[in-house]
């Protein structure tokens, strides 16, 4: 008998994290994605005996390929449906962390793609618990879904299994998931990754890939390909496409006063951020109850250099875009307080408020000297001096320690770097850069306390 998904969920946390979860993890994978993942285990695998699916959903993963025993995991069994699968194939309606397979020839499917902050908090914990166990990594707890899958399946597969998963083409690079990639790198193990047009997922806001990881060497290589569109792929120089390859990732050195920062995630912008509009209808006032603070940096011309009052007040005050800040280092006043306890429970049930004990109050940053655009469609993110103190918020990250002159300077190094050519792509020809790469752009351009503008 088929036990509930309820049952076999009741342990991973609150039931509406576990139904957000459940809901971002049931997409079909594309039929064709599907071929396509069993056409490039035929180029390496001719005979496969036993192949597991951590993620099976309806089992489309088990039709299409020669194989001799197929096991998928499912944890909804409403996600059966129709498919007819072949009588060597069986789904099973279970966690796939609750698996103790050892034996798969192969391992292949489309992990979940859900963020980290949307995982069921206890799911998360005995998931990382059973990686930790079986291969002795510890998963970051930024890792998203897919990493722990990821890990699962090389767990699973024999000491010459192959591994063949849909996942972000970005895990090649971003920082959350060097645990895997040194992992993989530790046992040189071979690595093919094949990135798939934009236009694959439409509800993914990733570039994807297929990815192979060949347990069966030890040459420890590493090779990138690119969507044709016509059912093959190129190969690429580097990840990156470019010969340049990838602008590595820098540790902030201790001592230096230059240094590169995330954008503030106050837990929910919907309310902790307010536009001209709804600082006016509440009354708040600016320095006392609201600072100037970016969210975005679209709305400003990639020529512009310098964020002005004149240039805030143009695009973001008068545009109705979020820009105001709640003050948070200092007692609210009875307007700002007035604010807070009139916003509805569910616009501030997020799982960062949930953790704090008022929680609206976050550490109020510094205001960095430059603004970043942590994304980027042209050859280099917009970047503009922060001549107002506005503080960074969510995708706009922050350059700080400098002097108006020497802001100025970066500035326009910024504004000649070639970065697109370095940048791992992200999605829908967006490039993201990441607070190391900042920090490497940072090193390199900085010569006796002065920014040199190259064009590195």
């Amino acid at each position: 008998m088929a036990t509930s998904i309820e049952a076999l969920t009741r342990d991973w946390g609150r039931a509406d994290d576990v139904n957000l979860y459940l809901d971002r993890c049931q997409h079909d994978t594309p039929t064709d994605v599907v071929s396509r993942v069993w056409t490039l285990i035929k180029t390496r695998r001719s005979k496969i005996s036993k192949v597991v699916d951590f993620g099976a959903g309806d089992g489309r993963f088990a039709i299409g390929g020669e194989y001799e025993r197929y096991i998928g995991y499912e944890i909804d069994p409403q996600r059966r449906r129709k498919l007819q699968l072949p009588n060597r194939a069986r789904i099973i309606h279970s966690c796939a962390f609750s698996s103790s397979i050892t034996d798969a020839s192969l391992c292949l499917g489309n992990p979940p793609f859900v963020r980290n902050q949307d995982l069921p908090r206890d799911w998360r914990r005995r998931a990382a618990a059973v990686i930790e166990k079986r291969t002795g990594v510890t998963v970051s707890g930024l890792a998203n879904a897919w990493q722990y899958f990821a890990l699962l399946a090389l767990a699973s597969t024999k000491p010459d299994g192959l591994v063949a998963l849909v996942m972000p083409f970005e895990w090649v690079s971003r920082p959350s998931a060097s645990a895997l990639r040194d992992f993989i790198a530790h046992n040189k193990w071979d690595v093919a990754v094949h990135r798939l047009h934009d236009e694959t997922f439409n509800h993914v806001l990733t570039t994807s890939s297929i990815t192979l990881i060949d347990k069966n060497t030890t040459d420890g290589s590493w090779t990138y390909f690119a969507d044709r569109g016509n059912t093959t792929f190129r190969s690429m120089p580097s990840s990156t496409g470019s010969q340049s390859g990838l602008i590595h990732y820098s540790r902030r050195s201790g001592d230096r006063e230059v240094f590169a920062r995330r954008g503030l995630s106050p837990g929910t912008q919907e309310v902790l951020t307010l536009t001209e509009q709804e600082r006016v209808d509440n009354d708040l006032h600016i320095r006392t109850d609201v600072v100037r603070c970016v969210t975005s940096l679209r709305v400003i011309s990639g020529a512009c250099r310098s964020l002005t009052r004149a240039v805030f007040d143009k695009k973001y005050r008068d545009s109705g875009a979020k820009c105001w800040l709640i003050r948070t280092d200092r007692v609210p006043t009875s307007r700002l307080k007035k604010y807070l306890e009139r916003v509805p429970e569910e616009k501030r049930k997020t799982s960062t408020c949930d953790l704090r004990d008022k929680w609206w109050r976050f550490t109020l940053p510094e205001s960095p000297s430059i603004l970043v655009a942590s994304g980027f469609n042209g050859a280099r993110p917009k970047a503009v001096r922060n001549a107002i103190g506005a503080v960074a918020v969510g995708s706009v990250s922050g350059i700080f320690g400098l002097t108006a002159q020497r802001a100025r300077e970066l500035t326009n190094a910024l504004h000649v770097a070639r970065f697109r050519s370095r940048i791992v792509a992200h999605s829908n020809g967006l490039r993201k850069v990441e607070i190391g790469q900042l920090e490497t752009f940072l090193t390199r351009h900085f010569h006796r306390g002065r920014p040199r503008a190259s064009r590195s």
